[in-house]
C-alpha cells in the first residue's frame, strides 16, 4: 500500500508541474518530486516547520526541473513559517497540498500564532500552488488572543498560481496578495463564521494584473477586497456570502497610498451580505484615486446595501477624522446589469467625499427589488453626467426642486443630497 500511496504522489506532483507549465524549466530533466515525510514530518500536533523548511530547500534548490514539493495526506501542525526564494532554476518548485495543514495546538489549550502571517510563499516566479488540501487557520480556537494572522501571504511573487485548496476559520485574512505580479487564484473554498471579524477571503494590495476566479467564499468580512496600489484587477465567477460583500478598499487610512485603477468585478453572485458592491474610504484620508472601475452582471439575493459608495467608511464609529472629508478622488465607476434582492428599503447609496465629488459614475440596467416596499437611491456629492436611475413614476425628494422639463441638467448637475424613493426596482 505505501509504494501505491508514493506513485500516486509522484503522479499527481508530476500532473501539478506539467499543468504549470513545467517546461519552463527543462523538458530533458525528469520530475523531482519531495515528499515533506520523508524529510522528518509527520501527522501530529508537533510543530513540523523545520522538516517543512528543509523538504523546501531541497526543492527550490534542486537543478534537476519540474521540481515538486508534496504534503500527502494527513493533519500537519506547522507554526509561522516562510518559503522564500530565489530557487536554484529561477522558477519556484510546484507546491502540492493533500492533507490538512494548522497550527500547533497545546492540549485543551488554545492555538496561538503571533506573526503577522501564517504561511508565506516570497520573492518567487512561476509559483504553483494547488491540491484538494485545506489550510485550517483554527481561529476559533485562538483562545483570547487579538492576533488577526493571515492564513496564506503571497509577496513579491510572479507569474504565479494559486489554485484548488480550500481556507477555513482565519485568525485574520485568508489569502493576502501583496506586492504580486500576474498572479491568479482559483476554484478556492474560503470559509469563515459571519461573525468573525477582519476574515476577509481574498485581499489584494501593491499588486498588478491579478485574476481572481471560480470560487466560493464566505467569510466575516469582504469576500474580496482591492487595497490601495492595485492595478488591473479582475473578479470574476465568485460566490460571496455571508459577508461584507466584493470590496474595492478599504482606502485612504494611511499617507502615501497609491492610486486603485482598472478593476472588473463581474459574473458573480452575492447572497446574504451587509454589501454588495461597495468602494469604501476613510474620512480625514490623505489625498489619492481610485479610478475606472466596472462592477457588472452581479446576482445579489438577500443584500442589505447592494449598491453603496461609502467615503465616509469608520467600521466601529471610531474614527478621530469622522468629521473631515475623504480625500480620496473617485472616477469613472460603472455599475452595470446588478439585479436581484435586497433585504432593505436602500438599494443605492453613492456617499461621496463633499471635497472631491465622485465623477462619472454611471448606474447601467439597475433591476432590483426591495420585497414589498419601494426601493430608495440616495446620491451625495456626484459630479457629472450620473446615468439616470429610472423607474415607473419617480418622485423626488422635494428639497431637489427639478424642474420636469430640466432633465439634461439633473443627470449633469452636482447631486448635493439628493434621495429618490422608487417603486419596487431601480433600474438604469
Amino acid at each position: 500500500m505505501a509504494s501505491i500511496h508514493k506513485a500516486l504522489v509522484v503522479f499527481f506532483a508530476v500532473a501539478a508541474a506539467l499543468l504549470r507549465g513545467g517546461h519552463a524549466h527543462g523538458e530533458d530533466h525528469a520530475a523531482s518530486v519531495h515528499d515533506v515525510t520523508e524529510y522528518g514530518a509527520a501527522p501530529s500536533n508537533r510543530d513540523n516547520r523545520d522538516a517543512f523548511l528543509a523538504a523546501w530547500r531541497a526543492a527550490c534548490g534542486s537543478t534537476a526541473g519540474n521540481s515538486t514539493l508534496v504534503f500527502p495526506k494527513g493533519t500537519f501542525a506547522v507554526g509561522a513559517v516562510q518559503f522564500e526564494g530565489p530557487c536554484a532554476n529561477g522558477d519556484a518548485p510546484a507546491v502540492v497540498i493533500h492533507g490538512v495543514l494548522q497550527p500547533p495546538c497545546a492540549g485543551g489549550g488554545g492555538c496561538h500564532l503571533s506573526d503577522d502571517a501564517w504561511i508565506t510563499f516570497s520573492g518567487l516566479n512561476n509559483l504553483l500552488v494547488t491540491g484538494n488540501g485545506t489550510l485550517d487557520g483554527q481561529g476559533h480556537r485562538s483562545g483570547k488572543s487579538k492576533s488577526k494572522t493571515t492564513t496564506l501571504v503571497f509577496e513579491d511573487v510572479t507569474n504565479s498560481t494559486l489554485r484548488g485548496l480550500a481556507f477555513v476559520n482565519s485568525r485574520g485574512f485568508h489569502v493576502n496578495l501583496r506586492r504580486c505580479t500576474r498572479v491568479v487564484a482559483e476554484g478556492l473554498g474560503i470559509h469563515a463564521p459571519a461573525a468573525s471579524r477582519n476574515t476577509d477571503g481574498v485581499h489584494v494590495g501593491h499588486s498588478r494584473h491579478v485574476r481572481i476566479l471560480d470560487s466560493v467564499i464566505g467569510t466575516g468580512d469582504d469576500c474580496v477586497s482591492v487595497g490601495p496600489g492595485s492595478v488591473d484587477v479582475v473578479v470574476s465567477g465568485v460566490t460571496c456570502g455571508p459577508g461584507h460583500g466584493l470590496s474595492v478598499g478599504s482606502l485612504g487610512k494611511d499617507e502615501g497610498e497609491q492610486d486603485v485603477r482598472g478593476l472588473v468585478i463581474r459574473n458573480c453572485t452575492v447572497k446574504g451580505t451587509t454589501n454588495g458592491v461597495r468602494i469604501k474610504t476613510w474620512p480625514g484620508s490623505p489625498r489619492s484615486r481610485a479610478s475606472n472601475i466596472t462592477f457588472e452582471d452581479i446576482a445579489m439575493a438577500n443584500v442589505t446595501n447592494p449598491i453603496i459608495i461609502d467615503q465616509r467608511y469608520c467600521p466601529h464609529d471610531r474614527c478621530s477624522d469622522a468629521d473631515k472629508p475623504s480625500l480620496v478622488q473617485i472616477s469613472d465607476v460603472t455599475f452595470r446589469r446588478i439585479e436581484g434582492t435586497s433585504s432593505g428599503p436602500l438599494a443605492v447609496r453613492l456617499l461621496c467625499s463633499e471635497d472631491r465629488p465622485c465623477t462619472g459614475v454611471r448606474l447601467d440596467d439597475i433591476n432590483l427589488t426591495c420585497g414589498d416596499v419601494p426601493c430608495r437611491s440616495e446620491f451625495s456629492n456626484v459630479r457629472g453626467a450620473l446615468a439616470p436611475v429610472v423607474a415607473q413614476a419617480p418622485s423626488p425628494a422635494p428639497a431637489a426642486r427639478r424642474e420636469e422639463d430640466d432633465e439634461e441638467s439633473r443627470v449633469t448637475e452636482q447631486l448635493g443630497r439628493l434621495t429618490w424613493w422608487l417603486p419596487f426596482t431601480v433600474r438604469g
